[in-house]
């Protein structure tokens, strides 16, 4: 029973829109790109990509980095897109804000 419990919740949780500290309180632009779903949020020159749904397929990054340039209507500094498949960070040049 407990293990059931433990795997019930595991998957409510893994399509969680769970913000770092850093962007607690900012709502999120939901992208979809090549289908997932993205939640992007903005901090000044940085963002925040949280994939949404679960998959297995490559290339998450990639789509990260498109959904952070489409959520927040600002260009990836070169070399600072990191994090992870689920998660990723990203430094901003934007014009005009």
């Amino acid at each position: 029973m407990l293990r059931l419990l433990a795997l019930a919740l595991s998957l409510a949780l893994s399509a969680c829109d769970s913000p770092g500290m850093d962007y607690a309180g900012i709502p999120p632009v939901m992208v979809e790109v090549d289908g997932s779903t993205f939640a992007v949020r903005r901090k000044g020159p940085e963002a925040q990509a949280i994939r949404l749904n679960r998959e297995y397929r490559k290339g998450a990054m990639q789509r990260a980095f498109r959904a952070i340039e489409t959520g927040t209507g600002c260009a990836i500094r070169p070399d600072t897109l990191s994090g992870d498949p689920a998660m990723a960070y990203a430094k901003l040049t934007c014009t005009g804000s």
